[in-house]
């Protein structure tokens, strides 16, 4: 399903987390599209729905766990890729050029990957939210390379403040091996390597 607008808190304590999850959802009609604990001991509660509603929620959210807010986020009119990515759908590299961005926190990622795909004709092949990579957030974008260039540009001007924008890099021509790998998952577990390898590890 398609949610028209979504937001994104991260807490710094669990508690305040679980507290203001439960209020967001009391306060107006919204779906939790996922929340619960990430590496560092964050608590991530992620809203969809209307955007009233998700506005409304998003700012009790704000409300009940004030003085423990780690970063927000609220989109109104989240890009359909985003979108998608949120809910683990993952896209193939259409062309050779490819941009990595990674950021301080999992709403910057996101805030991020949103205003490039609105400003550019990339695409978002993968969102990694916080498990596996220390709480953090990665984008990668495939493209021509003069969209990526620009992709870059757009997605840090979105993170606020600059320091949580943590680096970034482009390939202008991505080795096949590397394609697939990337292409398959970004995460370095036994599992992918035998899929990789046909068993043979």
């Amino acid at each position: 399903m398609k949610y028209p607008a979504i937001a994104l808190l991260e807490f710094a304590h669990i508690p305040a987390g679980i507290y203001a999850g439960d209020a967001m959802v009391k306060k107006a009609p919204v779906t939790v599209l996922r929340s619960g604990t990430v590496h560092n001991g964050k608590y991530i509660v992620m809203v969809g729905g209307s955007v009233a509603s998700v506005e409304e929620s998003y700012n009790e959210g704000l409300a009940c766990g004030k003085g423990f807010v780690l970063d927000k986020l609220f989109l109104p009119d989240v890009h359909p890729q985003v979108h998608a990515a949120i809910l683990g759908t993952r896209q193939t590299v259409e062309k050779e050029s490819l941009a990595i961005i990674e950021t301080e926190t999992l709403s910057a990622a996101v805030k991020a990957a949103d205003r490039s795909l609105k400003g550019t004709a990339v695409r978002l092949v993968e969102l990694r939210l916080a498990d596996d990579i220390g709480g953090k957030g990665l984008a990668i974008f495939s493209g021509r390379l003069e969209e990526i260039n620009a992709a870059v540009e757009l997605a840090k001007s979105a993170v606020d403040p600059p320091s949580l924008w943590l680096n970034d890099t482009l390939i202008p021509r991505l080795s096949a091996e590397m394609l697939r790998q990337i292409e398959h998952s970004t995460s370095f577990k036994t599992s992918q390597l035998r899929e990789l390898t046909g068993g043979e590890i």
